[in-house]
Order: C-alpha cells, then sequence, then structure tokens
C-alpha cells in the first residue's frame, strides 16, 4: 500500500504540472495563492459548475478586487453582482463573511480549519479546500469529483453518501505532506476531465495502472449509484403591480427562499402565514 500511495502523488502530480486547468484563481509554481480569491472561488463553485462561474468570477474581482473593498460594499450591491449565480444565501454569507474578516482579522484570512470553520457560509469541506490551497495545510478535502476518483482508485463499492468515513480515510493517505494544494486540486481537475462518472477516459489517466476499478472492469460501476429522489415542485405567482412609471418590489425576508432579495409581490411560494398575511397588505 505504501508503494501504491506514493505512486499515486508522484504520478497525479506530475500529470497535474503538465494538465491543470488554467482557473482564474489559481496561481502556479512559486506563485502563492491569493485566499481572498480562492475563498470567492469555493463560495460560488458550491453548487454551480466552473463554466458558469469563471464570467462571475472575474467580474466580482474586478469590481472587488480585495475583502477590504468587498467589506465595504452594500449587501444589494453584492446581490446583483451575484444574479444568475442562484442559491443566493451564499452572497448574503460572503458579505457577513467578509466584514468579520475585515473587522476581526484585519483581511487577514484564518489560515487553519478550525478558525475558518467559524465564518458565515463556511462548511467542512470549504474550510478544508481553503486551508489547503490557499495555505498548503496539510487538510483532507473530499468534493464529489474526489469522492469518485478515490472510489475508483481503491474500489470502494459502497454509494457515496453511506461511505464517507472510508472515503476520508483513504483520501488522508494519498495526500501528501507537500504541495498539498497542488494535489487537490490535482484531484478535482482528474474527476472533472478524465475520471467522469459516466465516460471516464481510462486511457488518458496517469494513474490507470493503479486504479482497482479498472483493473477489474468496473470504473463504470463505482461508485454505486443510488436512485435519487423526485424533486417537487412548487408552484407559486408573482405580481407586477404597476403605477405609472413605477413598479412595486419589496425585500424579502432574511430566511427562506430568495431570503433578503427584491421581488415582486408573490402568493404561493412558501405557503407560510406571513406571506399571506403580506399578500393582504399590497395595495389591490
Amino acid at each position: 500500500m505504501p508503494k501504491k500511495v506514493n505512486k499515486i502523488s508522484r504520478s497525479l502530480l506530475s500529470w497535474y504540472d503538465r494538465e491543470a486547468r488554467d482557473l482564474p484563481w489559481r496561481k502556479f509554481g512559486k506563485d502563492k495563492q491569493d485566499p481572498y480569491k480562492v475563498w470567492i472561488s469555493e463560495i460560488m463553485l458550491q453548487q454551480t459548475t466552473v463554466s458558469v462561474v469563471i464570467p462571475y468570477f472575474n467580474a466580482f474581482i474586478k469590481k472587488w478586487p480585495t475583502n477590504k473593498e468587498l467589506s465595504q460594499a452594500s449587501l444589494s450591491e453584492i446581490q446583483r453582482a451575484w444574479s444568475g449565480l442562484g442559491y443566493y444565501s451564499r452572497a448574503r454569507n460572503l458579505f457577513e463573511c467578509s466584514i468579520i474578516i475585515n473587522s476581526r482579522f484585519n483581511n487577514n484570512f484564518p489560515e487553519s480549519e478550525k478558525e475558518l470553520l467559524k465564518l458565515p457560509g463556511i462548511g467542512a469541506y470549504t474550510a478544508a479546500a481553503i486551508s489547503a490551497i490557499a495555505f498548503n495545510n496539510r487538510s483532507v478535502v473530499i468534493d464529489g469529483n474526489i469522492k469518485r476518483v478515490i472510489s475508483r482508485l481503491f474500489l470502494l463499492k459502497k454509494p457515496i453518501k453511506s461511505n464517507y468515513n472510508e472515503i476520508w480515510r483513504f483520501t488522508n493517505l494519498v495526500t501528501p505532506d507537500t504541495r498539498v494544494g497542488d494535489f487537490v486540486q490535482a484531484l478535482m481537475d482528474l474527476g472533472s476531465q478524465i475520471c467522469k462518472p459516466s465516460k471516464p477516459l481510462c486511457e488518458s489517466c496517469p494513474l490507470i495502472l493503479e486504479c482497482d476499478a479498472r483493473k477489474n472492469n468496473v470504473e463504470l460501476l463505482i461508485p454505486k449509484r443510488i436512485k435519487k429522489n423526485t424533486k417537487p415542485n412548487r408552484n407559486g405567482s408573482a405580481f407586477v403591480i404597476k403605477n405609472n412609471d413605477c413598479v412595486l418590489i419589496y425585500k424579502r425576508k432574511s430566511k427562506g427562499l430568495l431570503a433578503g432579495l427584491d421581488s415582486f409581490p408573490t402568493f404561493g411560494w412558501d405557503n407560510q402565514n406571513d406571506e399571506r398575511l403580506n399578500f393582504l397588505k399590497w395595495p389591490h
């Protein structure tokens, strides 16, 4: 096992040096990563693909190149810049987190997972990713791509959702003591570009000789898939109320659907008493 583990890290880093995606938040070689850009990218990449994130990230950084400038922005400004990315609670968390980073840490991001976890919008994965990528700490980072890569490398047959501890153990095993940030991003790139869910490009994989799933010709069966639950439909109505050149909008509650966003008067989305009562207050 030690021989396999060492070969995985060496082969993967060598491949990354040649094939790494050139993403706007990444720096290569001896250049240090910018924790602010790593943070923004990781928050944007939650539930959103890289191709969608890139133009939003570039526009965001152009408008607020540092956390100091972001901390001086209003929530409404940040929400407007976020418009179209979805999952708008992320914008509110960015707003709150930037203020804390400015006031409590003088715009210097905390480096440890423990301290990062105390910040709004930063969970276990994001804390580990920032700690590893921005500061090269030996954090165990596990996202969807990494779960799939590790499951195939070590022939982990259980569904991903019920096998986190084992995936964590093997990810920890292969994570090197040096170039941790590069290794984490290499795993992500491998999962995104090569070790794909349904059509893995095994012949192009730098780890093909180390992959237990490939050796057993079961790479398409690993990790085991479970049937997803049907997503419920939610129906509601929005009302465009005009008065000459004016349109009625209001700011939604700080929690719940589209929290804190400007909105037309709506009815039926939340199915809550306060929504129905608010609707009755609008001029008819």
